[in-house]
């Protein structure tokens, strides 16, 4: 990809953020239209101008409202899609979202959200992805049905052993023919260990094989500089650069667009002096700490090349 700059270096190409809850005091799940609608208009000032509006785990009971609410949005071509960040996660790497509403597919009510979510996508279609942990019970069903009414399934949130996440990769990509997304890699999830390699050695085998688009955050918290320049050094191709971006999340020099304490679903976050949005008890990471045009100038001055983060900000 060429890289377009302007007269003062800076880079001026648009980015597309696959995975962003909200920004500036707008909470996506849970703020109204106009507060919505300004907080894409802010991203597109800053170069953001392809939005997927990323919803966390909530109560079955609030997605209706939810879908209801950013379906016009979507139909106008102000949002991407939906991207629903559970509630099929394993509750010890559910990280800030709510582990009482964290459920397996095959329960009642998780059978009852995908009855919802399949009554929404035939009316109108807006949820584009979906994050599930590969070895949440009744996985291969649950696959099924959501890429049956148009959802990409989505890898993440996991404490899956290397084989549930090979099988899980290996899954989606035959019922499909594209690569996987997982979700904001190395996060939400246990790390690489030599006696218990994890999700990890299937997601390198997998990214040596192009059957993977792995997220990472590269805020500067969620991951170390090193190893995001490992990943586009080595497997440059398969990188999607997201923001994970929440209401709490606010650029240098903008003041919040709402008034109300910044939320990302129903958990309480606080604006923080450090640039890592936290939840209210003020030490809990919650979401990326900037958005993409910030990352983007970040890594610029540590020194990665611009063609290479411009192309993972665009997948």
């Amino acid at each position: 990809m060429i890289q377009s700059l302007d007269s003062s270096n800076k880079c001026t190409q648009t980015f597309a953020d696959r995975h962003i809850h909200g920004i500036a005091g707008v909470d996506f799940a849970t703020s109204s239209i106009s507060e919505i609608t300004a907080a894409i208009e802010l991203l597109a000032r800053r170069r953001t101008t392809n939005v997927t509006a990323s919803i966390p785990t909530v109560p079955v009971t609030a997605i209706p409202d939810i879908l209801q609410r950013l379906w016009p949005l979507v139909a106008d071509d102000f949002l991407d899609g939906i991207h629903l960040e559970g509630p099929f996660l394993a509750r010890g790497f559910a990280g800030a979202h709510p582990h009482d509403h964290v459920l397996a597919a095959n329960s009642v009510l998780g059978r009852q959200l995908l009855d919802i979510v399949e009554s929404h996508q035939t009316i109108q279609p807006s949820i584009t992805m979906m994050t599930v942990a590969p070895e949440t019970p009744g996985f291969s069903h649950l696959v099924h049905r959501l890429l049956d009414c148009g959802i990409i399934p989505a890898l993440g949130h996991t404490a899956a052993t290397a084989q549930q996440m090979r099988d899980g990769i290996q899954l989606l990509y035959d019922l499909t023919g594209d690569p996987v997304v997982i979700t904001h890699c190395h996060n939400a999830m246990p790390p690489l260990h030599h006696r218990d390699p994890g999700p990890l050695l299937a997601i390198f085998e997998a990214a040596a094989a192009d059957m993977v688009r792995v997220e990472l955050i590269a805020d500067g918290f969620h991951l170390d500089y090193e190893l995001i320049s490992w990943w586009l050094a080595t497997y440059p191709g398969v990188v999607r650069l997201v923001s994970d971006a929440s209401a709490a999340t606010l650029p240098t020099g903008y003041e919040p667009l709402s008034a109300a304490v910044p939320r990302l679903g129903e958990v309480t976050l606080m604006y923080p002096t450090d640039q890592r949005p936290v939840l209210a008890d003020g030490h809990t990471l919650a979401s990326g700490g900037k958005d993409l045009l910030a990352i983007h100038d970040a890594l610029v001055d540590a020194g990665f090349e611009h063609e290479r983060i411009c192309a993972a900000m665009r997948h």
